[in-house]
This record gives C-alpha cells, structure tokens and sequence, in this order.
C-alpha cells in the first residue's frame, strides 16, 4: 500500500486543493476440480481428449484509488496463470482492467447539478464468463456493463471483451434533467482451442450505442423517464469474410425509486430490429437492496435485443433472470451466492435457441486483516439448439481460494 497526500497553497489560492492518492496491491493463489475445461460435449472434441482436470491460479492485480477536488478515479489492472495437472498444453493467462472516473465534481463547477462518469471493462480470457459476477459488488462499486455477459457461453477459445461507457445528466430544472450515454462494445475472437472439424461460428462484434431522454423527479424519492437507445452492430466471422450490419432502436418509458438502502428501476418499451424489419417488446425490474446491515440483495429481470456473436450473428432477444445474495454471517464470515438463467432467442427465428443455467456459491473467511480464504462451488448447464448446432452439456467446478489485499 502506498497513500500519497499533496496539498497545495498559494497567495491567489483561498480554498485547500487536496490529492490522494492510494496503490492497493492483492495476490490471490486458488485450486479448483473443472469437469469440463472445453465447455462443451465429449463428441465436440479429438477422440481421447479428457475433459475434467485439476487446475492451479496465481494471480495478481493492483488497485488505483485517486481522489482531487475535481475527479474520483477507482480503477484495477490484475491478471493470472492458469495450470492444468493433465491438459498442460492448455494453460493460459488472462488479464482484465476495471475501473471508474468520476466527473461529478468537476463539471458541477461550470453548470450546478451536472453529472459525468467513465467506466471501463477489459477482459482477456479463453474462458468468457456466461453472466456478470459478483454479488456484494451488485449495484455497487465496479459492475460490469453485460452487453456480452447474458447467458451465451461459447466453447474455448482465446477471446478478448471491451466496454467503455460515458453517462451523464445535464438539469434543466430543480426537477427535470436530460440524460445520456454512449457505450463502445468489442467482442473479439482469437485461437480456438481443442478445434475440431465442423467448428461453430463465432463473430467478431462492434457495437456503439447511443441513450438519452429526459428524467422528471415526481418527488426526493420518486422519477420517471423517456427513453431513446440506438445500436450500431458491426460483426464478422471471426475466420474472415465480409461484414454485415445490424441496428436496434429502443423506445421506452422508466420509473426509478431510491431509498438510502434500496433501488428500484422498472423499464417497458418496444424494440425494432434492422434488417429483419421486426419489432418485440423489451423491458426490465432491476431490484438492489440491503434488507439488513450485513446482507446485499439484488435481483434482476430483463428482456433485451443483444448482438448475438456465436453460432450465429446478427440479433438475440435475450431474456435474463439474476439473483445475487452476500450476507456476512459474522464479521469474518460471509456467504456469498448467485442463480442465473439466461434464455437467448437467436433472431429471426426464435425457435432456435441458447439456454443458460448457472448457480454459484462461496464461503469466505478473514483469516487476517489482510488474507481471506474462499470456499466455492459453481454449476453450469447450457443447452443449445440451432441449424448449424444442437448440444447440451452440464459443468461442475469446486475449489478452495486465498487472497491477499494490502490496503
């Protein structure tokens, strides 16, 4: 850990500046049994390949806190080596970057109220998660965007995900303020792994989206909204060939409701899909609560158009439940648990499908102020059933983790 604090005077300089500045380093070594490293069925794979094995990480990441008077800055840059006992021709690294800047502060100074925010999400990994982690850090802190993350889960290979979003509200008035946003998405796809003849499509995808409208406060309490969204989809096959594009508009309305220890956001509307020229009803209730002092609730339930960037490109109409719980048991213990069910229509023709069912748990306890050690168990299951492909396999992973975090 490294604090630095620098304060500023000057004869022109009435008000203090303040700048601080914290490095938070962190380890973590962990040991897992994977019963299907290639996430897909037996017949998918070179005759003899053995799917289960025992894996070893050792990772790192160091954290970035950054506060001025004008900007708050949280960011962390981590990464790992993963070792397999039998497929060690498959170890791999991954890399990930996550952060948050904070503009509030400063464009306050030029018009009162405004708000600005940066986030960033990088992941390098040949094992892309299904559904955005976490369940303490759900409505809070670093949460992932998940355009990618909503229940497809495509086979090995070597994959590169970025999503960079800049939100803000400008006040027109003491109760009415004009929202925006624009989030850049990209999906890249690089070594399949264990590939085999006949291998599914996946597609390099582009994605820049646009979101705005005005925000009217019913009360200190209560808000409702008018929303735009617009999707510029650009993908290809991720072994070359030619581009092509696909476009979402979304017209919706919004009623918002925070309390100090809940939120409360439900969303209705209507998407139109190009070039399929066709229109379906989109939606979501996302739920984020603290029942009680120790315990995180939160609850999610949506109905969206996403690019749909394996077995086949173009749209998906995804449909996504999530319930994530942390509870701290006592002040070194806390229990940690997620279910997830992704149900992905791939588009035009919705009787082609991508089913997603994942559960989640973790046992942590603070053995010193610095180092936690985690007991976890997650479960998978997905069932695909497309023109090109029809599969269905289950996945159990089980292992003990420690982590170190020096702050």
């Amino acid at each position: 850990m490294a604090v630095l604090a620098v304060t500023f005077f000057g004869a022109s300089q009435p008000a203090l500046v303040h700048a601080e500045t914290k490095i938070v380093p962190s380890a973590a070594v962990s040991g897992r049994y994977d019963s299907n490293i290639f996430r897909r069925p037996a017949q998918f794979l070179p005759a003899g390949t053995q799917t289960e094995d025992f894996a070893t990480t050792i990772g790192g990441a160091v954290g970035l806190l950054h506060e001025t008077r004008d900007i708050d800055v949280n960011f962390k840059v981590g990464g790992s080596f993963n070792a397999y006992v039998e497929n060690t021709n498959f170890n791999f690294f991954t890399a990930n970057v996550d952060g948050i800047v904070g503009l509030d502060r400063w464009v306050d100074q030029y018009v009162r109220g405004a708000r600005l925010r940066l986030t960033q999400h990088f992941l390098y990994t040949p094992e892309t998660p299904g559904f955005v982690t976490g369940g303490r850090d759900v409505g809070l802190g670093l949460q992932q965007d998940d355009l990618f993350l909503r229940g497809i889960q495509t086979f090995r290979a070597n994959t590169f995900i970025n999503t960079t979003t800049l939100t803000g509200a400008y006040p027109v008035s003491r109760d009415l303020s004009l929202e925006g946003g624009y989030t850049f998405g990209l999906r890249r796809v690089g070594q399949l792994l264990a590939a085999t003849a006949g291998e599914p499509a996946f597609f390099n995808t582009m994605s820049h989206t646009w979101h705005g409208g005005p925000r009217y406060r019913l009360t200190k309490n209560d808000s409702v909204a008018v929303l735009y969204r617009q999707s510029f989809i650009t993908q290809s096959r991720s072994t070359g060939g030619r581009t092509f594009n696909t476009n979402f508009v979304t017209l919706a309305g919004d009623y918002t409701k925070v309390f100090q220890e809940w939120t409360f956001t439900i969303e209705g509307g209507i998407t139109f899909i190009e070039p399929a020229s066709r229109t379906t009803p989109s939606g979501s209730m996302k739920i984020t609560t603290r029942p009680e002092r120790d315990t995180v609730l939160s609850f999610i339930l949506s109905r969206e158009a996403r690019p749909s960037y394996f077995l086949q490109g173009g749209a998906t109409i995804s449909n996504l439940g999530r319930v994530a719980i942390s509870h701290t048991i006592y002040e070194r213990l806390t229990l940690d648990g997620t279910v997830a069910y992704g149900y992905n229509e791939l588009f035009p023709s919705t009787d082609r499908t991508f089913k997603n069912f994942t559960a989640s748990s973790g046992l942590s306890y603070k053995l010193t102020r610095n180092i936690a050690g985690n007991l976890f168990y997650i479960f998978t299951n997905v069932d695909a059933d497309s023109t090109s492909l029809s599969y269905q396999f289950s996945r159990h992973q089980a292992g003990i983790a420690f982590t170190a975090e020096w702050n």
